[in-house]
């Protein structure tokens, strides 16, 4: 039988976050040991109200639900998207500058599919949200790392533009940032933003702007994180990136959406037609009277701040270094001084070597390889809002002992 090669892109994708230590899990798992799930991106909290009542009320007599649904999203839906994005200070046209997606991922890939072209260069400030590069290069397009909201947590005086400009090239066609950052927390300032709009603008960038985290802010006057759309010469440019999973709690229902210019989304929408046709109708319905709830984020919001301030608490004395979260729902810590207090391990496999004896007491990080190239060796993701406060505090104790056993040089 003849092998037939893979395409390029399909090759230059990673493997998933979780893939050098899913056998490990898998064998917990099976034995039917109690995990504490720190490594995924999700929240504890339960929806809404609104969508709960609206998915426990959904008519099987409907026949709606079993039909094909407008390729553009329902109106309902749309206009509560071009709402919450108009808190944010971007008035957008729900029928025109809108795009509803299978989730955020659908959705990025939808229109960064129209704008990028092969070869097209997209600087990815990192730490970034792993699926990014690769939805880059599904379009067929290279992600270039430019490391970016670690270094100013480091020193807020750095000029975000000049620490972007490092990955700049003859190909650059975008630059894809996330504020708040997932995975390290970091909210850019005003004039932070303003500098990355201004790097746009002198270089003729389309910007992919990750406001996924938007309404997880923990300081300021509580109205979430500004969107670069608003600035000066922003609007024409911006892509700018939402998902219910985070702002609502509704992962499972996977719908996400992008704000962007008319003609961005006209063209956005054939390709969704053509990947995924149309998002559940049942999906959108609850996911409007989601959306309606304000008071929703907000509240969230606290909840996610005090489980934030609890996991700071729990891991107060170990050799384990991090930022204070800003924003979002995770720290991301860096091992290296466990790392290089133990000094007796290969430091390409000590990260691994301290998440394996994590797995072993049933706790889950995500490995920095997943967030850019330069954390592969010491980072790790936490996310303290994938299960109410108390477990994640034993989770933190858990992997402290791993830690401890580490550096003791014990399983």
């Amino acid at each position: 039988m003849t092998t037939r090669a893979l395409s390029d892109a399909a090759r230059r994708i990673r493997p998933a976050v979780f893939a050098e230590l899913q056998a490990r899990i898998d064998r917990l798992a099976a034995r039917g040991e109690e995990l504490i799930p720190l490594h995924i991106g999700d929240t504890h909290l339960p929806p809404p109200e609104g969508a709960r009542r609206v998915l426990g009320s959904l008519d099987p007599e409907d026949v709606a639900l079993y039909r094909y649904g407008p390729t553009a999203g329902v109106a309902p839906l749309r206009e509560v998207m071009a709402r919450a994005v108009g808190r944010r200070g971007l008035e957008v046209d729900p029928g025109s500058e809108v795009l509803v997606g299978n989730g955020g991922t659908h959705a990025l890939f939808c229109a960064a599919r129209v704008v990028l072209d092969p070869g097209d260069e997209v600087i990815v400030a990192s730490p970034y949200w792993p699926l990014a590069p690769g939805i880059f290069t599904a379009c067929g397009a290279v992600p270039v790392e430019a490391p970016f909201t670690q270094r100013l947590y480091e020193d807020p005086t750095l000029d975000p533009a000049a620490l972007l400009a490092t990955a700049l090239g003859p190909r650059t066609k975008a630059v894809y940032f996330i504020s708040p950052n997932n995975p390290d927390g970091k909210v850019l300032t005003p004039a932070q933003i303003e500098r990355v709009a201004a790097f746009a603008r002198e270089h003729d960038l389309w910007v992919f702007a990750d406001e996924v985290y938007a309404d997880v802010v923990f300081g300021g006057d509580g109205a979430g994180a500004p969107t670069i759309a608003a600035l000066p010469g922003m609007r024409e440019r911006t892509i700018a990136l939402h998902s219910l999973s985070k702002s609502h709690a509704l992962a499972g229902l996977r719908i996400g959406f992008v704000a962007a210019p008319e003609p961005v989304v006209t063209a956005a929408r054939r390709v969704s037609t053509h990947t995924a046709f149309n998002v559940s109708v049942a999906m959108q319905r609850a996911a409007a009277a989601a959306l309606a709830d304000e008071a929703f984020p907000p509240a969230a919001r606290d909840v996610y701040r005090a489980a934030r301030d609890a996991s700071v608490a729990a891991l107060a004395g170990a050799p384990i270094r991090f930022h204070v979260a800003e924003g979002a729902t995770y720290l991301f810590l860096d091992f290296a001084p466990a790392i290089e207090q133990r000094g007796r391990v290969e430091r390409e496999r000590a990260l691994y070597a301290i998440l394996e004896r994590a797995v072993d007491r049933g706790v889950l990080l995500a490995p920095g390889d997943a967030f850019g190239s330069g954390y592969a060796q010491s980072f790790a993701r936490l996310c303290y809002t994938s299960v109410p406060p108390a477990r994640v505090v034993a989770g933190i104790e858990r992997l402290c002992d791993a830690v401890d056993a580490f550096l003791a040089d014990k399983p």
